[in-house]
């Protein structure tokens, strides 16, 4: 059957339309991940707790494939509560070394989905199955990594509590997430999170913080997000900083 000039025409015009809506993603991306959670401290008992994320991401465009390479900036925690203050160090954020995560852009009736793959990172300790493997319990067991290089085992977290009981204590985790969203426009990605941490306290300088927390992802889960905003190469961590409040937008709260 032979297609007249008019029907290819318009066929081209249909092909193009597609593959003009695909954008291209390719380049330096500053990545804000938010996780609440309700969780239950020492001393504090259940509170609504959260962490800010801050990423600056490499993406490489193959298609509509993503390959996202991160450089973690820095964790900011809001424990729910005047009674406990969680920090994480910048030997913490400097020794993590993510692997590469995969990504891949939908064109829907809403708009352009972004689906990233499911991601485990462990922290902390070395698994044969990091998926699967049981995290370790014990600073005896081989699989524990002083990753920080801070002499410890595992990851150290400084906390205090009450404003008197300060310390260190010595943990791995391990993450889960999955990022699902929308291409805002050629500069911007906002979607929400599934995700799951596990933590193990292995050790700590003081006994009062030997317990492990447990908290799980808040029930909303609106409430886990993120927000990818187009960066270039000059962008730091200190940009990151400087700038959150723009990143976010008006939700500059968390």
């Amino acid at each position: 059957m032979r297609i007249g000039p008019v029907v290819l025409l318009v066929i081209l015009s249909v092909v193009g339309a597609c593959a003009a809506a695909v954008p291209t993603l390719s380049g330096t991306w500053a990545m804000i991940q938010i996780y609440p959670q309700t969780a239950v401290l020492p001393f504090a008992g259940e509170v609504a707790r959260s962490s800010l994320v801050a990423q600056i991401v490499t993406v490489v465009q193959t298609g509509s494939s993503l390959l996202m390479l991160d450089r973690y900036c820095f964790t900011d925690v809001d424990d729910g509560t005047v009674l406990v203050d969680t920090e994480i160090p910048e030997a913490f954020m400097a020794s993590l070394d993510p692997g590469p995560r995969y990504a891949e852009l939908r064109e829907t009736e809403e708009g352009i989905r972004f689906e990233q793959l499911p991601y485990v990172e462990v922290r902390g300790a070395i698994l044969q199955n990091p998926a699967e493997d049981p995290l370790p319990t014990d600073v005896d067991d081989p699989r524990v990594v002083d990753q920080d290089g801070d002499g410890q085992p595992g990851m150290t977290v400084q906390v205090t509590v009450l404003g008197i009981v300060e310390g260190e204590t010595f943990i791995v985790q391990r993450v889960r997430t999955r990022l699902l969203g929308f291409v805002i426009g050629p500069d911007r990605i906002e979607g929400q999170i599934e995700w799951l941490d596990e933590q193990v306290v292995l050790e700590a300088t003081n006994e009062l913080l030997k317990t492990d927390t447990i908290g799980a992802p808040a029930p909303d889960p609106g409430a886990s997000r993120f927000v990818m905003v187009r960066a270039d190469a000059t962008w730091t961590c200190e940009t990151l900083r400087e700038r959150l409040p723009e990143l976010l937008g008006s939700d500059s709260d968390g």
